[in-house]
């Protein structure tokens, strides 16, 4: 499964000191039993879709959540308290991808929002993906559970501009921010 996290900054000043703290937070993350792979992406073009950031990460079953070693990480939320009145988002999980690929620095993710199939492009493979949860808790964190489908592409930068990509409604563009982060 992959764990959605979709999210809006709203304090430029602290937008730095943000990202630093997560970059880290994604290192601790995959020390988790549970929970593989880690990974930040940023809207190709600002304001182009409502969710600025992503976050995926790779993780077995939402038991890690519910963990002692997630709660003393500050998961569920803890550990951004400190930026909780800049932080808006969306938490999700889906099943369909049993592990995100890493995905680097010319590539881009292709998340659909309202397409469950994606959309027919060429050389352009989406998966569909279904909420393998509801609105709930779960352990430490709280889940939207919407949007219940949506599809995921990874393609190359070249060919989102070619395509114009970052102006098709109801499809969300992102480049990596982070490198891929990988349980040892």
């Amino acid at each position: 499964m992959i764990y959605t996290v979709e999210l809006n900054f709203s304090d430029p000043a602290r937008e730095a000191e943000w990202s630093a703290w997560y970059e880290t937070y994604l290192q601790q993350l995959v020390t988790l039993p549970g929970l593989t792979t880690a990974q930040r992406f940023r809207a190709v073009e600002k304001g182009a879709q409502h969710w600025e950031y992503l976050a995926l990460y790779s993780i077995a079953s939402l038991d890690v959540y519910a963990s002692e070693a997630y709660r003393r990480i500050g998961g569920g939320g803890n550990a951004s308290l400190r930026f909780k009145n800049a932080l808006s988002r969306r938490r999700n999980v889906y099943a369909g991808i049993d592990r995100m690929p890493e995905v680097a620095g010319e590539g881009r993710v292709l998340l659909c929002e309202d397409a469950s199939g994606g959309f027919d492009l060429p050389n352009v493979l989406f998966t569909p993906l279904e909420a393998a949860a509801g609105r709930q808790k779960a352990g430490a964190t709280e889940l939207d559970g919407e949007p219940t489908h949506r599809a995921l592409a990874v393609t190359a930068a070249a060919s989102v501009d070619r395509r114009g990509l970052t102006r098709k409604g109801g499809l969300a563009v992102y480049a990596p921010i982070t490198k891929r982060y990988v349980q040892r």
